[in-house]
């Protein structure tokens, strides 16, 4: 197993689309499947894994993200105060003064298979952007590859020229990539701060800004030095967004899951 011991679970998040199940009551991260919560699934999964620590990045309801790290001496909690008005990057920035070594990175609203964090963790390069194969899950980042190197991310389809694979939430980021993607972070806001006088820069930049996500600062980064990425095709995962993700995550995605849990344990 990889030597990594620390991971970052970036739950900041309002889960808008998802306020008539949650009932704004409960994040999005914590609503339960099957008995058992879309973060605690994960926790689960990196701690048989060796995982030391692990930040959960808060926002939205944050205090039920710190009444679990109350429950539990290998989480802590980190809360962006700016979750309402900044993207996921903001939130992976907070932990600038924290992360001293590479980590696994995930969003909250997955579910998937422990294999991925397997091939993520024992992966051969420092940095490992896990990509799966075609999902039709409705909400997909398509991801170009150029140069053995990730060139281009994009929810909309038709900014991709070549599509390699879909962009899963799950990474491990080393900390030289961190450092990289933090340089990007403040540079765009740098960016912002020069040009926030022009209404043209507001117009067509600004919203960007504001919502500034890691995926972003990855991509920025790999412009200037190679970024390690994986593909699993058949990948078994699925994220969480609105209803009908989470229709597709209990018809498709948990009997598979369940079946693979079955054939490990026979």
């Amino acid at each position: 197993m990889g030597n990594i011991k620390t991971a970052v679970i970036l739950a900041a998040g309002m889960g808008s689309r998802l306020q008539d199940i949650t009932n704004d009551m409960l994040p999005k991260g914590l609503m339960k499947i099957n008995g058992k919560s879309l973060v605690e699934r994960s926790i689960e999964k990196l701690r048989s894994l060796g995982i030391e620590k692990i930040y959960i990045v808060t926002g939205h309801l944050n205090e039920f993200y710190d009444k679990l790290a109350k429950e539990n001496n290998y989480i802590e909690t980190r809360k962006n105060r700016k979750y309402k008005a900044t993207g996921s990057m903001t939130s992976l920035s907070i932990l600038e003064d924290e992360l001293k070594e590479d980590f696994l990175l995930l969003e909250s609203d997955l579910i998937y298979e422990v294999y991925g964090l397997i091939k993520t963790i024992n992966y051969e390069k420092d940095d490992c952007i896990l990509l799966s194969g075609k999902t039709n899950s409705g909400d997909e980042c398509y991801v170009e590859v150029r140069d053995d190197n990730l060139y281009k991310i994009s929810k909309n389809r038709q900014d991709i020229e070549h599509v390699y694979g879909e962009l899963v939430g799950i990474s491990k980021i080393s900390l030289e990539l961190y450092k990289e993607m933090l340089k990007e972070y403040k540079d765009f806001n740098n960016r912002i701060n020069d040009y926030k006088n022009e209404e043209s820069f507001f117009k067509t930049e600004n919203k960007k800004a504001k919502k500034y996500d890691y995926e972003n600062a990855i991509f920025d980064a790999a412009q200037k030095r190679k970024v390690g990425y994986l593909k699993i095709e058949n990948l078994v995962w699925g994220e969480i967004d609105d209803k009908s993700h989470l229709e597709r995550i209990k018809t498709m995605i948990l009997p598979k899951l369940e079946k693979n849990t079955e054939e490990k344990i026979n």
